[in-house]
């Protein structure tokens, strides 16, 4: 069929695989792209609704806890949140915002999400 020479069949081979390396790296960078849009729409609306949150002015009073509201803080679930109602129950009420890092589950980077989101009274 094609008769070539052995510097052609090198060169043939050489941009083979060039190809063959572009085109994995191409793959490789959709996917990745693929990846990043497809757990970027989850952040925008949990950022959408914290700020909606706090448009609102609808902050958390923590001195008279409601289960409900409660887990309308980001990162509280129901059990953070009746962890926080039986603390209130057992010490009396909160002092200082920064109590709520003794409740267990409630560390610094989670008391940081909502910490402007909480007000004693």
């Amino acid at each position: 069929m094609l008769d070539l020479t052995k510097q052609e069949k090198v060169i043939l081979i050489f941009l083979t695989f060039t190809f063959a390396v572009g085109a994995g790296i191409s793959a490789y960078k959709k996917s990745a792209q693929a990846t990043e849009l497809a757990v970027r729409p989850y952040k925008m609306e949990a950022l959408k609704e914290a700020d909606q949150f706090i448009e609102e002015r609808r902050f958390i009073n923590i001195n008279s806890p409601n289960l409900e509201e409660l887990r309308r803080l980001p990162g509280v679930g129901e059990k953070l949140a009746e962890r926080i109602v039986q603390y209130c129950s057992v010490h009396g009420a909160f002092t200082a915002a920064e109590e709520l890092m003794q409740v267990k589950g409630i560390g610094e980077k989670k008391f940081e999400k909502f910490k402007d989101l909480i007000v004693l009274e």
